[in-house]
């Protein structure tokens, strides 16, 4: 046999006539007992139904034609809902818009194969029931995001202009059901039906989309936006409640009305007084395990479902009890957050789309056809808008709020989105509404929603908003424990934690100099580790640990208000920040760790490092800061703004595979080349490696007696460890030639000066730091290096 041929030995031959026999007897075994058994009789099939198998074969196509209709209703709802965001509307506008282009107000005009195809009246059934679990979930997301608090804390007031908003237009709509009636009616809706589901209809809110309206415009904290927020809450309950009444008129007789209102009130009573207790407790369950497990998943949608069957039962509609049932879950609770979490994606997504296409299919705006008919519509819209208008505005100057913030709470009032959608459906399916009205209701709800926005921008354009300013640091962040030999890292809290009491926060250790702290923000896991450790490196011993900022950008929309995000009253979960803290603990280091919420990285970034110990800011490139590169973006923005700031910026390239033991600094005499030298030095001292610096004269020659001086300064600071160099030539090659150390800092305006790219710094073997000083900060290197290496033992 030749050398290096495979030798096949006698047992693998057996195994392989073994593993050939058993599957030739397998085979030999099967066809006998295959033979045998067809000439076996059997019964005749006793009929007995089996569920779902009668549709099974005549509609074997519908299946594919619902998976077909939603990605086609999920991809043109994300794209309209984006198209709308883009330009300063809510996204819900586009999303109901996306369902009526694809009904036959649109696509069944322009394109009806399509339509037909897409939505054939056989997949109706199953997209009903796909947007009746929709909207279930999300009035329960609706019930989870409602604040108690706003329903109790401005009293008569806010109380006093919420009813007003709903009394005057629910009487300018019953008015107007004298007129419509007659014309948009049948003789088998009773009138009182009619103009109270009409009146109704124009004295719904949209909470949500109010509120993200608010906190999208940063202005929910002015006065104006909490009366707004809590007219809003109030409206909210207040019409759920009235059309709970309305569809008990409808759906029962005149002697079953009474009986269907005394069960709700008996469900409301059960759900506050057995309810809501056991959720608490459920809550404190959640709370001491840290996290959502599926056995209380399972305990709260039963209960969802439960609560929904019983309104279904009553005769109230399914989404009342899920409303209720959210209604009744501690809002600010971790339990609620992570509910919110879990189920929005799918609902938003997934769900409500089906509900908008649902809804659009059932909306043919071709009914509203001729000129009396589009002065009904345009009536509808005049109505519905004075009202809200008309009463929040009365109410707010006979409460003291001045004619810009009155009209403005008017506007918002107005705004109705996804909650008047559900309304309308409910009336619809009762048939208490003709499919014309329908038509004309989605109109004045898509005209009131839309107008919201830009009116608003018009009455409050000159208005500078309240910013209110973050909580102090520390508020949501461990203390720094701080042990002369082996430093302890505070734990960080558990991701679900409820959000402790406002109380002042504990300050780190105050360093013997002020401006020496290091802040540090990260939004990337990816580049936490270099920020970090270099982080770590600079900070001297005396000094404040480093203070790592985790920026996590608020939820864009769907069912969150915003409102927990923007009062900070729930802390953010950042795998940036666990990261750091994860590499902390294992150097045995220590960190001051903080998330936050931000609409305005730049801008939030910036408030931080006004705190009266920071001193340095040190950016990561795009991936761990908001930004489009490593000097653009959000990190340009900061770093044009930082020199009106105390504080030196430095700008990190990732890299950092190789230890930071060989550090070389790129300086000349400016500040930046001081502030370069400053960081450059900390990190040698604390690591005890060499610095070289290399030396840019100004005037392009080796006397540049200041620059001189500067070096002899850091040669005091450091000693023998200390190497110079004169850079040759000025170019980017010669530069990375002198310089091949694991760290290199080098002063901003000699990276401009020598036209360094992207490429030329991002080197994977090294971490490259760019530097911009500040003339009114500090250089701590001659004060704390140099009392570092007199106390520091050899």
């Amino acid at each position: 046999m030749a050398e290096g041929q495979p030798r096949i030995t006698t047992a693998g031959t057996r195994a392989v006539a073994a593993y050939g026999l058993m599957i030739g007897g397998v085979i030999l075994l099967y066809l006998w007992i295959r033979s045998y058994g067809e000439t076996l009789g059997a019964p005749l099939a006793s009929g007995t139904a089996i569920f779902g198998s009668a549709a099974s074969r005549a509609n074997a196509g519908d299946l594919l034609h619902v998976l077909l209709a939603l990605v086609v209703v999920i991809a043109t709802a994300r794209a309209m809902g984006s198209i709308f965001r883009s330009v300063g509307q809510p996204q819900v506008i586009g999303e109901i818009l996306a369902g009526i282009v694809l009904g036959p107000s649109l696509l069944g005009r322009l394109a009806p194969g399509a339509e037909g195809y897409l939505f054939p009246a056989t997949v109706g059934p199953a997209l009903n029931i796909i947007a009746q679990v929709g909207v279930i979930l999300y009035m329960f997301l609706v019930g989870l995001e409602l604040d108690p608090a706003l329903l109790r804390k401005r009293g008569h007031t806010t109380v006093a202009i919420s009813h007003a908003s709903i009394v005057a237009p629910f009487l300018l709509g019953a008015a107007i059901a004298l007129y419509l009636y007659p014309k948009l009616s049948t003789g088998d809706v009773p009138f009182t039906c009619f103009s109270l589901f009409l009146g109704v209809s124009m004295s719904v809110t949209a909470f949500p989309v109010l509120a993200r309206i608010l906190t999208d415009r940063r202005i929910h904290k002015t006065r104006m936006g909490a009366i707004a927020l809590t007219c809003a809450a109030v409206d909210d309950v207040t019409a759920w409640c009235m059309l709970a009444f309305v569809v008990s008129v409808a759906r029962a007789q005149a002697a079953g009305a009474v009986a269907t209102i005394a069960m709700a009130l008996g469900f409301i009573a059960l759900m506050i007084v057995v309810v809501r207790p056991a959720m608490v407790r459920l809550s404190l369950v959640y709370g001491n395990r840290g996290r959502l497990t599926q056995g209380v998943m399972a305990a709260i949608f039963v209960a969802l479902l439960i609560s929904a069957s019983a309104t279904e039962l009553i005769g109230i509609h399914a989404v009342f009890g899920a409303f209720a049932l959210g209604a009744v879950i501690p809002h600010d609770s971790g339990m609620a957050r992570e509910l919110t979490d879990r189920l929005e994606d799918i609902v938003i997504v997934l769900l409500l789309p089906a509900f908008f296409a649902y809804t659009g299919l059932r909306t043919q705006i071709g009914l509203v056809s001729g000129y009396e008919q589009w002065m009904m519509c345009a009536l509808i819209v005049v109505v519905a808008s004075a009202g809200k208008f008309g009463g929040s505005v009365a109410a707010a100057r006979i409460t003291g709020l001045n004619w810009r913030d009155s009209s403005a709470l008017g506007v918002l009032m107005n705004t109705r989105g996804l909650m008047e959608l559900i309304v309308l459906n409910i009336g619809l399916e009762m048939n208490v509404i003709s499919p014309t009205l329908f038509a004309m209701l989605v109109i004045m709800a898509l005209v009131t929603t839309f107008a919201t926005t830009p009116i608003l921008h018009l009455i409050t354009r000159h208005e500078i908003p309240e910013v209110q300013p973050f909580p102090e640091f520390g508020t949501f962040s461990p203390e720094p424990m701080v042990a002369p030999q082996a430093p302890i890292l505070a734990p960080h809290p558990a991701p679900h934690a409820a959000p402790r009491p406002a109380q002042p926060p504990a300050r780190p250790m105050m360093a013997k100099t002020d401006h020496s702290a290091i802040l540090v923000p990260v939004s990337n896991p990816e580049g936490v580790a270099v920020l970090v450790e270099l982080a770590l490196a600079a900070t001297p011993p005396d000094a404040p640990p480093p203070r790592v900022l985790a920026l996590v950008k608020t939820p864009p929309g769907g069912v969150r208000s915003g409102l927990r995000e923007a009062d900070q009253r729930v802390p953010p979960r950042s795998p940036a920040l666990a990261a750091a803290l994860d590499l902390a603990l294992e150097r045995g280091s220590i960190i001051t760790p903080q998330a936050v919420w931000t609409t305005n990285p730049a801008a939030d970034i910036l408030a931080f490092a006004k705190e009266p110990q920071i001193g340095w800011l040190l950016l990561g490139s795009h991936r761990a800061v908001f930004g489009s590169d490593f000097m653009g973006g959000v990190v340009r923005e900061i770093l044009d703004k930082a020199r009106e700031l105390p504080v030196h910026v430095a700008v990190v390239i990732h890299g950092g595979e190789r230890p930071l033991d060989r550090v070389f600094a790129v300086v000349d005499r400016g500040i930046h080349g001081r502030a370069a030298l400053d960081l450059a030095l900390r990190v040698a001292i604390r690591k005890k490696s060499g610095l070289h610096a290399v030396l840019v004269p100004e005037d392009g020659t080796a006397e540049d007696t200041e620059l001189l001086d500067l070096i002899r300064d850091a040669g005091r600071a450091l000693g023998r460890r200390l190497h110079t160099d004169v850079l040759s030539a000025p170019t980017a090659a010669q530069l990375a030639r002198q310089t091949p150390g694991g760290l290199v800092v080098i002063a901003t305006n000699l990276a401009d000066k020598l036209g360094l790219s992207a490429e030329d710094l991002t080197d994977p073997k090294r971490c490259v730091v760019v530097v911009q000083g500040s003339d009114s900060a500090p250089v701590q290197f001659g004060a704390h290096a140099a009392e570092h290496h007199r106390t520091a033992k050899p």
